[in-house]
């Protein structure tokens, strides 16, 4: 699913009107966290998980920091709205 900018700033999903329903099928898409995660800098941070209403994203202990955010790719339906909570933009959209 192709997404603009200004709809991953926004969290506003493309207008299914505008593509064919195969179209969006056939090109799932899952959350993938990055590296910028502000998990990995050593700030503990929980927007997108209370931003997922799958619960597909949950946190995990790590030793010695704040816990990481891990996508439950069997979970996730790909509707954006983790997307735009993330302060470091560390959420992006990738292939499912």
């Amino acid at each position: 699913m192709a997404f603009t900018r200004r709809q991953l700033l926004t969290g506003r999903r493309p207008n299914p009107g505008a593509m064919a329903l195969d179209a969006l099928r056939s090109r799932p898409w899952r959350a993938r966290i990055l590296a910028a995660c502000l998990a990995d800098q050593g700030v503990e941070c929980r927007v997108c998980g209370a931003a997922c209403t799958a619960n597909a994203i949950q946190f995990f202990p790590a030793r010695g920091g704040p816990s990481r955010p891990r996508v439950d790719a069997g979970r996730c339906n790909g509707c954006g709205r983790c997307l735009p909570g993330c302060p470091s933009f560390a959420i992006v959209p990738e292939a499912a």
